[in-house]
């Protein structure tokens, strides 16, 4: 079973975290942060770090806000530092994370790949 690790600008993080909790509640794998305004890169950095040693020997997916921006760059820092048991992923929607939180088991990878799916399955336009 893969820790999970929520990163994004503003509240993002806290944002997903209420949002699972209203739905269908919020499991211990779930780790929040978020990238505040007034916070520097350098703060950030230090509570994911924090969050990670404390997660040490664990899988890890870190999923990010945005591409290219603070929250991905440190995330993929630490993805490239253990790419066998961490990955980055980029721009969930509500119901892939809900399917995270239902069923945290797998790699990484694997979830990583599935939530992407579920993101990309669950777009709809109407009427």
């Amino acid at each position: 079973m893969a820790e999970i690790i929520v990163i994004g600008h503003g509240g993002y993080a806290e944002g997903i975290r209420s949002n699972l909790e209203m739905v269908i509640g919020v499991p211990e794998a779930m780790h929040f942060l978020n990238f505040t305004m007034g916070m520097d890169r350098s703060e950030l950095e230090a509570s994911l770090n924090t969050l990670a040693e404390s997660l040490k020997g664990k899988e890890l997916l870190l999923c990010v806000d945005l591409p290219g921006a603070t929250p991905f760059q440190l995330a993929a820092i630490l993805s490239a530092q253990d790419p066998e048991h961490c990955r980055t992923v980029v721009g969930l929607n509500s119901m892939a994370y809900m399917e995270l939180a239902m069923d945290p088991s797998g790699t990484p990878e694997d979830l990583a790949r599935h939530a992407m799916e579920t993101t990309a399955n669950s777009l709809a336009l109407f009427p």
